[in-house]
Formats: C-alpha cells, structure tokens, sequence
C-alpha cells in the first residue's frame, strides 16, 4: 500500500482527503464545546486548512523517505516506528502552527486565541500522525507475514525435492548395480571384507531412510555415514580416490542438513574422471564455523545425467535454515563448496 505513494497524483489525493478529514474533525469537536460555534466555515478556512495538512504530510512523507534510507524497517522496526513518529510529529506540529499563526497574525492582527483550541489542535495533530504511524507498521508485519508464508511453502517444495534428490542419487540403479558387483566379488574373495562391506551398506542405507525427513543432523553422525560411504566407494575405486580429511572436534557438535556431505562427495564423484592415471583426491575439511568440500577438477568429456537440483536446492535448504552462505565456486584446479555449520539452539 505505501508504494502508492510514489504516484505523486494518487500522494496529493490522500493528503487532499486528510485535510478535509482534519479541518472536518477541528470543527466537529469546537461545536461540541462552543454552542456557538458555526460547524461550516468559510471556503478560505477550509482552504487553508487544506494546505497546511498538505504542506505537513509532505514534510512528513519526505521524512520516511529519508528513514527508509538509512533505517528501514527491516533493520529495526521498532526504532525505525518511533523515529517515524517522533520526527513525525515535529514536522507536523511546527508546519501546522507556524502556517496557522502566521496565518492568524497576518489576518487578525494578535486576535486572542483560547489555549484549549490549540490544545484540540495539536491532539488532532498527534492522533492523526500516529494512526498514519501505526498503519505503516501494520502495513510492514502483513506484508512481512505474508512473505514469512511464502517462504516457508517454498522451503516445504524444496526440501522435498532434496529429500527426493537426495534419495534418488542413492537408490539408483548406477550406485546399487556397482554395489552389488562389488559384493559379489567380495564373497568369493574376501569374506570377512564383504561382511564389513554389508554393514556399511546398510548403514547408509538406513541413515537415508530415518533422516529423510530431518532438517537437521549431528554434524558427527553426518561425517560417519560419509566415512561409511566412502568406504563403498573406495572398495570400488581402490587408490584412485582418494580423501584427506582435517576435521576439528569442535566442528562434530555442529548441526548440518542430512544427506549433505554425501551429496557432495557423490557429486564429485559423478562429474569427475577416476582412474590410475587421474585419481580424484577429496580434502574434506571443518572448523567451528563451516564445512569445505573440495576436489581436483578433471571433467568427464561425456557427462552423465544430472538434474542439477542437488547444489542449488542445498543453497536454498540453507538459506532458510541459516544466515550462513553456501559459498560454491571453481578454480583453474579444483572445484570447491563451503557449507555452513549450524549451532544447536
């Protein structure tokens, strides 16, 4: 509503309806005190009354223009309402009773004026200025919970979308035929390895399913399917991947989005080469603050299918849960994200 008044057609028109409202509501409450009194004026009063309210909300709506500039509400409503209405307030005050006792001094000549009506005068003043005030704060928190609303129903698509992404980059049939073959090799071979191998299969497996609808997870118990991941992977890639790892104790008490971490790897692993010749090596990194994914960068010349929901959709998880960037980028080398760790509340 207040972007209306941009149009400096439509501003006029609100400020001509105030000023009637102002000069209406002035004699309204004179008759009630002045039996006297004559409730309609002449066309000059009212003219005047008309211009001084024009002049005042003038002066007061380039105030909030200024406000919006340096202290808008979204930094600080409450500060920002009461500089609105304060400053409001002199600007309206001084614009009306200068205007009106110039006016006063010019036409009547130091006519006694009773305390009481400017008294009425200056009430209508801040009543008016005030309700002006409040309507703009009401007008911020619908539009804000409107928004809230918004956001929140794009969060709920998105997260499910992860959720299913998340989901189908383990349970297609690339990852579990690899799997598979892995473990059927392992049983003739080296059992008690494909034993293990089951275990941290199931692990993962089982990890997917309880969290796939958690927001959040114990950066701890992230990094332990990751590691049990990266065993599966590892059975199968043998020395040509390889991981560094530099993890900080107090990062594991960390919270972080389920299913991260091992999108990440999966990622990397998807859309690089992986071979004797080119090993991918992944340094996994995390500090107090953040987590730090990267890979050398050797691209497959044919590149798989993707979807590409799987690192926009974490930047949009986490710029819901978190203040925190998802900081993604790529050098000449290597291919980098900087995810945010969450403190538990």
């Amino acid at each position: 509503m207040m972007g209306y008044l941009k149009n400096r057609g439509i501003r006029w028109g609100i400020f001509l309806f105030l000023g009637i409202l102002f000069r209406f509501l002035l004699d309204i409450t004179y008759s009630l005190m002045y039996r006297n009194y004559d409730l309609f004026q002449s066309f000059v009063s009212y003219l005047f009354t008309i211009i001084i309210t024009f002049i005042a909300l003038e002066g007061i709506y380039q105030v909030k223009l200024k406000l919006d500039q340096n202290i808008s509400w979204e930094k600080n409503a409450y500060r920002r309402f009461f500089m609105q209405w304060s400053l409001g307030l002199l600007v309206g005050l001084f614009v009306v009773f200068v205007l009106r006792w110039s006016y006063i001094l010019i036409r009547n000549n130091y006519t006694f004026v009773a305390v009481v009506d400017e008294l009425i005068m200056a009430a209508l003043v801040v009543v008016i200025i005030s309700v002006l005030t409040v309507v703009e704060l009401s007008i911020y928190l619908l539009e804000k919970w409107r928004f809230s609303l918004a956001e929140l129903e794009r969060f709920k698509k998105e997260n499910a979308e992860f959720q299913f992404e998340s989901l189908r980059s383990q349970v297609n049939p690339h990852f579990l035929f690899n799997s598979l073959n892995t473990l059927s090799s392992l049983i003739y071979n080296d059992r008690e390895k494909a034993e293990i191998f089951i275990r941290e299969l199931s692990d993962v497996y089982r990890y997917i399913l309880e969290n796939r609808g958690s927001e959040l997870v114990l950066f701890e118990r992230e990094l332990k399917i990751a590691r049990s991941y990266l065993f599966l992977l590892g059975l199968r890639f043998e020395k040509n991947l390889m991981v560094e790892w530099q993890i900080e104790k107090k990062a594991e008490s960390k919270l972080i989005a389920p299913l991260t971490l091992q999108l990440l790897i999966e990622n990397a692993v998807k859309h690089n080469v992986i071979s004797r010749k080119m090993p991918l090596t992944l340094k996994i990194e995390a500090n107090e603050d953040k987590l730090t994914v990267r890979n050398n960068l050797q691209r497959k010349e044919i590149k798989e299918y993707s979807s590409k929901l799987g690192l926009k959709n974490i930047q949009s998880r986490y710029s819901f849960l978190t203040s925190g960037i998802v900081d993604i980028y790529e050098t000449d080398s290597e291919f980098v994200v900087k995810i945010p760790l969450i403190n538990p509340s």
